[in-house]
């Protein structure tokens, strides 16, 4: 009995060594399986949770951007080559406007908004009240140019359609009514105009495109200072009440333009190139009648000094202006930056690093002369070396992302 007991017992200590190297072995293998899937995703590491590199070809998410129309198509070309590289981060963007851009971020639809001018002080506060620090940084140069459709007027046969300030600020102010006004008439020898009404056509939308061009003209025109119509991504046009048109989006201001005779509109370059429409001298503050050509909206960056930037996180409102009436005698006078709009700190990991990605890509290679669209400039050298360091502001839980990359 004692020999069997003690057989018993040696099998069941046999057994149970056996079960114990199984529970091992299964436990090592999870260990693996489970620092395979880590591997996947993270690099090389160390003791040092900044030193966590994040492969960010095994991540995948999707960010929607919204806003303004003036760089939608420059958007989009964007967002095509970025997919190209990061399939596995899905991007979309709408284009509804500067005004719907930066209230639809605020609200948390948008995880970048994008305007054609900085957040006015009051919403820029309220915004940070909302999502905490905001970011605010330019990514693109632009022209907004005088497009018109005017029956027999041929720049290559008539020279160029000359306009001042003055002339525009009668127009949409309602005092200017027709188009053989003598003020058009007398900077336009060349050319017999007709005695018909002048169809102005503005934004229906809260639009960043109409924001410059309302404080070009407030800047630039007595008689737009003193019709007390003020500037705005919204304003009240008197001259609607003349037959003006409203069209949404800087497409739409396009769409109407095309097809209504004797119309005048204003739009970024890159719809007037696009659709093939004529677009009118604007006289500088050097007494020039110049064209928006790449040429002479780059003149208008010359002078940028980014001393002059406010830190990312700050208030940028006082900027808008920074690029209108350059001093340089053959640089087109009616230029801006377009900006986006981003929350500084995440809480969401995977979202904080698709959306430093898709921005670093945008200040890189996105900047690249040959990623960029007719009508549209690069950002100036210095301005996109401010841009990629005020970047590094982008956290999840305050740790930084680009040191996870």
């Amino acid at each position: 009995m004692f020999f069997l007991h003690n057989t018993h017992s040696t099998h069941r200590k046999m057994r149970n060594k056996a079960l114990s190297k199984l529970v091992i072995a299964v436990i090592i293998a999870v260990i693996i399986v489970a620092g395979v899937s880590m591997y996947l995703l993270l690099g090389n590491q160390n003791n040092s949770p900044s030193s966590v590199k994040i492969d960010v070809s095994k991540i995948s998410a999707s960010l929607v951007l919204g806003g303004s129309t003036f760089i939608n198509p420059q958007m989009q070309a964007w967002i095509q080559q970025f997919s190209s590289i990061y399939p596995n981060i899905a991007v979309t963007y709408q284009s509804v406007g500067s005004g719907a851009g930066v209230n639809n971020f605020i609200k948390g639809t948008y995880d970048i908004g994008a305007t054609d001018v900085p957040m006015p002080t009051d919403l820029w506060r309220y915004a940070t009240t909302v999502k905490g620090s905001v970011i605010t940084i330019p990514d693109i140069v632009g022209g907004v140019a005088i497009i018109f459709n005017l029956p027999n007027f041929n720049s290559s046969k008539n020279g160029n359609l000359n306009l001042t300030a003055d002339v525009l600020a009668g127009i949409y102010s309602g005092e200017i009514i027709y188009w053989d006004d003598s003020l058009i008439q007398s900077i336009n020898p060349g050319f017999h105009f007709p005695h018909e009404k002048i169809v102005a056509v503005h934004r229906s939308d809260g639009s960043g495109t109409t924001f410059v061009f309302t404080l070009w003209l407030f800047k630039s025109s007595d008689i737009w200072v003193n019709s007390n119509i003020g500037y705005g991504y919204t304003v009240n046009w008197p001259v609607d009440k003349l037959g003006g048109l409203a069209g949404e989006g800087n497409g739409g201001v396009t769409a109407y333009v095309k097809q209504t005779s004797f119309s005048i509109g204003y739009v970024e370059v890159q719809y007037s190139i696009a659709n093939n429409l004529q677009t009118a001298a604007i006289k500088n503050p050097a007494g020039n009648y110049v064209l928006p050509t790449p040429q002479s909206v780059s003149l208008s960056l010359q002078s940028i000094d980014i001393s002059k930037f406010p830190n990312a996180t700050q208030d940028w409102s006082n900027i808008t202006a920074l690029l209108l009436n350059s001093p340089n005698p053959s640089s087109y006078p009616i230029v801006t930056f377009s900006y986006l709009v981003v929350q500084k700190n995440f809480n969401d990991q995977i979202k904080a690093i698709a959306i430093y990605v898709f921005l670093e890509f945008i200040f890189t290679t996105g900047q690249k002369q040959q990623n960029i669209i007719n009508g549209y400039l690069p950002l100036p050298g210095n301005v996109q070396s401010f841009v990629l360091n005020e970047l590094k502001l982008i956290s999840f839980n305050n740790q930084q992302i680009y040191q996870l990359l």
